[in-house]
């Protein structure tokens, strides 16, 4: 009779840690080169992973590329202390760990369409704790430092938009075509309870908002300066190409409004599409701020 009331208290507490386990998150970055040739990397969370050691059943491993087609892929490692470093498209790990993977590629022509998710990034089914989302999602090269939509990092940031092509189409820049300037390339994911500490630092001196937004013709940037200081505020697009700048002045303390007629520098109406709004005061990135042009 033990026996069997131990048996079905182990049944029932199996049964209970598998509901209470956390949901595989399974989120993708797909590369597209100027030839149209594709190829991916997967990066997983599941409660089955390990941080040392290759999670064949979760793709982890050699993927037994074939090296005369475009390919990109990242690096894994074996159990502890012998490595075992292997080949991978796919990163498996554990909900405590973040991601932060070195992605190289072979036989491409640029440019390269990036393509991901960023819905999965608020995921229902990710944990509560630390912030419940995943609120740092960069990609990080030589290219996005200086090309990229998110001037106080120097990177792209994945949580605003959904793709991004690299060198953006006329980039006038012949640095910007050369191969190395996009790999390896650094993308990181991340569930960061300290992320926006710095934005709210700024906020409180300097701090940027627009209305109407989204807009059609017109839209006026606000925004307040502690100090007298040195102001640039430049459009870009998604891309991380400068369209216009619209002030670059030294302006005294107190609220400023600038207007944007939603032409770039050349005078030309810019097509419906997300942009952002960059702020720097005395040469400091300050905050930066998406503004949706329909």
């Amino acid at each position: 009779m033990k026996k069997v009331i131990i048996s079905i208290l182990i049944a029932i507490l199996t049964i209970t840690i598998q509901l209470n386990a956390q949901p595989q998150w399974k989120f993708h970055v797909a590369f597209e080169d100027a030839t149209g040739a594709k190829d991916t990397i997967w990066f997983i969370w599941d409660t089955t992973a390990v941080f040392y050691g290759i999670d064949t059943a979760l793709g982890e491993g050699n993927p037994n590329m074939n090296y005369n087609d475009f390919n990109v892929y990242t690096l894994t490692w074996g159990n502890y202390p012998n490595p075992n470093i292997d080949t991978t498209k796919v990163v498996a790990y554990s909900y405590e760990y973040s991601f932060g993977s070195s992605i190289e590629a072979i036989n491409y022509e640029l440019p390269i369409t990036i393509t991901w998710d960023s819905a999965l990034l608020h995921a229902d089914w990710l944990p509560p704790t630390p912030v419940g989302w995943v609120n740092y999602a960069r990609i990080d090269n030589d290219y996005f430092f200086f090309y990229n939509n998110n001037g106080l990092a120097h990177q792209y940031d994945m949580t605003l938009s959904d793709s991004v092509t690299a060198p953006y189409e006329g980039n006038p820049d012949p640095w910007a075509w050369q191969d190395w300037v996009h790999f390896p390339m650094g993308i990181y994911l991340v569930q960061d309870p300290t992320v926006n500490v710095e934005n709210k630092i700024y906020e409180a001196k300097d701090s940027i908002k627009t209305f109407p937004n989204p807009f059609k013709k017109n839209t006026s940037i606000e925004f307040y300066l502690k100090d007298k200081s040195y102001v640039e505020l430049s459009v870009f697009d998604f891309q991380g190409k400068k369209i216009r700048d619209l002030i670059s002045q030294t302006l005294n303390s107190g609220n400023h409004i600038i207007k944007w007629n939603g032409l770039d520098q050349a005078g030309k109406p810019c097509k419906p599409a997300p942009y952002f709004i960059y702020l720097k005061v005395n040469d400091t990135s300050i905050q930066s701020i998406k503004l949706i042009k329909y």
